[in-house]
């Protein structure tokens, strides 16, 4: 009686995660198979901009800061994880992020490009890695992680998250509209993201992120993912990613997995800086 409950508990959370939540995939017929010419915006990816702020905010924009608490069974399996409430500061036009603290010493994290750095709260430098793409713990996912592989994964991460609305404006990202609300992203080699192909879903109507679907290859290189958005915060009128869960995908692209949460990300602030804007 006790497994049939077990069972019927777990259908039911697969139901909710899959179906009744934003990670449900409406797969409508493709409108386009090609890629949009360098900075032209399909439906899509026009919708999607506008609904986190226009064109204008985030051409003008300079750098996201944020309060995040980040966990999950990922970092259980890595042995390492950056403290709770961390502030995180991402460049808005390139890849570069900082965290602080990213231990329990205090000691601050920076990413800039492929290059992660450790540094002490007094500034003196503790640990630098120019290639750290080159230098993944990944062959499974239980491959332990140092300091500078922590910092390269969320260092990335982040500063793809944060950004991605000022991405669809990018000339050095292939975008491709699938279908209504779903963007297939091409990033190419030149930049630090999860995966070099990965897809979005919006929603059709507000345009906002319900998905987003990639291979964490800097933490295993065959997992499968997808990063779902449950909630969403307004810091001065601006929308932004408040609360995801990253589900593991036995079938590219396909239903999640309820249990467990791969990833939690809660984002506790959020700002965006456009000075020009009055956004500061």
């Amino acid at each position: 009686m006790f497994l049939l409950a077990l069972i019927a508990s777990y259908s039911l959370w697969a139901l909710y995660e899959n179906t009744l939540t934003p990670a449900a995939l409406d797969q409508g017929p493709p409108t386009s198979a090609k890629p949009s010419p360098p900075g032209d915006l399909s439906p899509t990816a026009a919708r999607a901009l506008k609904a986190y702020g226009g064109e204008g905010v985030w051409k003008d924009a300079t750098t996201v800061e944020s309060t995040v608490t980040v966990g999950g069974l990922l970092f259980q399996l890595k042995g390492i994880n950056i403290p709770p409430h961390a502030k995180i500061t991402v460049a808005v036009q390139h890849p570069h992020t900082v965290i602080a603290p990213v231990d329990a010493a205090g000691d601050i994290g920076l990413l800039d490009g492929f290059t992660v750095m450790i540094i002490s709260p007094e500034g003196r430098i503790l640990e630098t890695r120019a290639d750290a793409r080159d230098h993944l713990h990944n062959a499974s996912v239980s491959d332990r992680w140092d300091r500078l592989n922590l910092l390269y994964f969320l260092g990335y991460a982040f500063w793809g998250y944060f950004t991605l609305p000022n991405q669809l404006l990018r000339t050095d990202i292939q975008w491709t509209e699938l279908a209504d609300g779903e963007l297939q992203a091409d990033y190419g080699t030149s930049l630090p993201v999860h995966s070099r192909i990965q897809r979005f879903w919006f929603e059709k109507t507000t345009g906002l992120l319900r998905r987003n679907d990639y291979t964490p290859v800097a933490a295993a290189a065959d997992a499968r993912v997808a990063n779902v958005v449950f909630e969403h915060g307004v810091s001065n009128g601006i929308p932004y990613t408040s609360k995801r869960r990253v589900k593991l995908t036995p079938a590219e692209y396909g239903w999640v997995l309820p249990f467990p949460d791969f990833i939690t990300i809660d984002v506790e602030r959020w700002r965006l800086l456009a000075p020009s804007r009055g956004l500061s």
